[in-house]
C-alpha cells in the first residue's frame, strides 16, 4: 500500500519560489508531495488555521509584515503544522528570534535543493509528532496530578518545593505561590513516625497545624524520582485517625465495664457462695461428720477462684490508671505475670516518670501487657523485665523476655499481637521496634516523645 502524500504550504509573495519548490520535490525519490501555495500573510493565515497540512515554508518578507509576525500568530492559534522559515539573508538574529517563537528550522533560498529540502521538511514533521506526543503525554500527567485527591508534592534534593496539586494547598490550606516559596522544613508538622531515615525514601504520618488553627493528621509516602527530584503524596487521615481514637475508647471501655462486672458481679456471687461453704464446713464440723472436709474443700477452691478473678479483673481495668499512676500499674501487670503464669518478672521503673494523658498511660500499659503476655504465650519466656525510662527528649518503655524468639508471622509484621501494638503506638503518637535480645528472646521498644505525654 503506498504511502499517503506529504501536503505542504508555502507562503511566500513570489510564485516563482513556488514553482521551484514544487520541482525540487518532484524530484524526491519513492516520496510524493502535494504543494499548496498562499500568496499573502492573510491568505497564509487563513490556510494554516485549517490545520490540514504536514509542514509549511514560510517566507520571511511578507509585505508590510514578516514571516515572524505570522508565525507569533500561528503559535498563538495553536497551528499543528512545524512552520520551517525561508530568507534570502543569513541574519542569526532571524534566525535566533525564529527558534524562540518556534520555526521548526530556517533556511537560506539560495541553498535550497532537493535533498536538503526534504530532509528538512521530514525531520520537522518527525520532530512536530514527537512534540505532540509530548505534548499528550505532559497534558494526560496534569490532569492525573490536578485531579488526585491525594496532595502530590515535588521537592529538590535540598526540600525546596518546585511543584504542587490542588489538592495539596487544600490539605496544608496554603496557595500554590505560597508553598512555592517553601521548604520542607517550613512545614509546621510533627513527625510522629517515619519508617525511613531520608525524606526522600519513606512512609510516615505527620501531625500538621494549618495556618487556621486546624488541627490534623497526615499519612504520607515519599520516593526520589530522579537525581534532585523527590516526590511525596499526602493524604489526610484526620477522620480515620479520629473513628480510631473512638473505637479505641469504646474498647477500653468494654474492657472497664468487663473487668468491673467480674469484680462487682461474679466475684461478689463467688464470695456468697464461698462463704456459705465456710459455714456448711462449720455445721457439718458440729454434727462430726466427714462431708465437712469436702465442704471445706470447695470453700477453698472457691475463695482461689475468687482471688484469680479480681486479678482478672484487675488487669482488664487496672485501677491504678484511673490515676495515671503508670509506675503503679506496671508493677501490678508485673505481680499478675508472676501470679497466673507462674514465671518470673522484674519492673525498673524512674520514678520521676509523670504521664499526665490517661490515653497515653492506658495505652503505655496495655503496649507492656500485651507484648509480655505474646512473649509467655508465643515464645515460651520463663523472665521478663519491664522497664520505664526516660532521656532528654523521649520516654522508653522496653520489655524484654528469654523466649524462643520471634515467630515468622511477626518477622513479617503479620502477627496479631505486633499490629494491635503498632496501632496503639500510633494513636499516641509512638514508634514501636522489635529486636532479638543477646540473652536470646525479643525486645519490644516503645519510643514516645515526651511533649505528648
Amino acid at each position: 500500500m503506498a504511502a499517503a502524500p506529504f501536503s505542504v504550504l508555502l507562503i511566500d509573495d513570489e510564485e516563482s519560489v513556488f514553482i521551484l519548490l514544487r520541482r525540487f520535490l518532484a524530484k524526491v525519490p519513492d516520496k510524493k508531495f502535494v504543494t499548496e501555495w498562499a500568496s499573502s500573510y492573510d491568505e497564509g493565515l487563513a490556510a494554516l488555521q485549517e490545520n490540514r497540512h504536514d509542514a509549511c515554508l514560510l517566507d520571511y518578507r511578507l509585505g508590510q509584515r514578516t514571516g515572524l509576525d505570522l508565525l507569533r500568530e500561528a503559535s498563538a492559534l495553536s497551528v499543528q503544522a512545524p512552520i520551517i522559515i525561508l530568507t534570502g539573508s543569513d541574519d542569526p538574529k532571524v534566525d535566533l528570534e525564529a527558534m524562540e517563537l518556534g520555526a521548526a528550522d530556517f533556511l537560506l533560498k539560495d541553498q535550497l535543493d532537493a535533498v536538503v529540502l526534504e530532509r528538512v521538511i521530514r525531520y520537522s514533521v518527525q520532530h512536530a509528532a514527537t512534540l505532540r506526543a509530548l505534548q499528550k503525554s505532559h497534558e494526560r500527567f496534569r490532569l492525573l496530578f490536578e485531579r488526585s485527591l491525594d496532595a502530590i508534592l515535588i521537592s529538590d534534593d535540598g526540600g525546596r518545593l518546585v511543584e504542587v496539586n490542588g489538592a495539596a494547598c487544600r490539605l496544608l490550606g496554603l496557595s500554590r505561590e505560597q508553598l512555592l516559596e517553601w521548604n520542607w522544613s517550613d512545614l509546621p508538622a510533627l513527625a510522629l513516625h517515619q519508617h525511613s531515615q531520608r525524606r526522600s525514601e519513606g512512609l510516615g504520618e505527620l501531625a500538621f497545624t494549618k495556618p487556621n488553627g486546624e488541627r490534623c493528621f497526615i499519612e504520607f509516602s515519599s520516593t526520589q524520582l530522579a537525581a534532585d527530584l523527590n516526590l511525596s503524596i499526602l493524604r489526610d487521615v484526620t477522620e480515620r485517625r479520629a473513628l480510631e481514637h473512638e473505637i479505641q475508647e469504646i474498647s477500653e471501655r468494654e474492657q472497664r465495664r468487663l473487668g468491673q462486672d467480674l469484680h462487682d458481679g461474679l466475684g461478689q456471687s463467688m464470695t456468697g457462695i464461698a462463704f456459705l461453704a465456710k459455714v456448711l464446713e462449720q455445721k457439718l464440723k458440729v454434727k462430726d461428720l466427714e462431708e465437712a472436709e469436702a465442704a471445706g474443700n470447695i470453700a477453698s477452691l472457691m475463695n482461689e477462684a475468687l482471688a484469680q478473678t479480681r486479678r482478672l479483673s484487675r488487669g482488664l481495668c487496672p485501677v491504678e490508671l484511673d490515676s495515671n499512676d503508670i509506675e503503679a500499674a506496671l508493677g501490678q501487670l508485673a505481680e499478675n505475670l508472676r501470679t497466673l503464669f507462674s514465671v518470673s518478672c522484674e519492673l525498673q521503673c524512674e520514678p520521676e516518670i509523670k504521664i499526665t494523658d490517661n490515653a497515653v498511660a492506658v495505652h503505655l500499659y496495655r503496649i507492656a501487657q500485651e507484648a509480655a503476655t505474646n512473649a509467655i504465650k508465643h515464645g515460651q519466656a520463663r523472665n521478663i523485665g519491664l522497664s520505664l525510662t526516660s532521656n532528654n527528649s523521649r520516654l522508653i518503655l522496653t520489655v524484654k523476655d528469654d523466649g524462643c524468639g520471634l515467630p515468622a508471622a511477626a518477622h513479617k509484621g503479620k502477627g496479631m499481637g505486633l499490629r494491635v501494638m503498632q496501632h496503639r503506638a500510633r494513636m499516641i503518637g509512638a514508634t514501636i521496634s522489635l529486636r532479638p535480645s543477646k540473652e536470646g528472646g525479643v525486645t519490644v521498644t516503645c519510643s514516645l516523645a515526651k511533649r505528648r505525654n
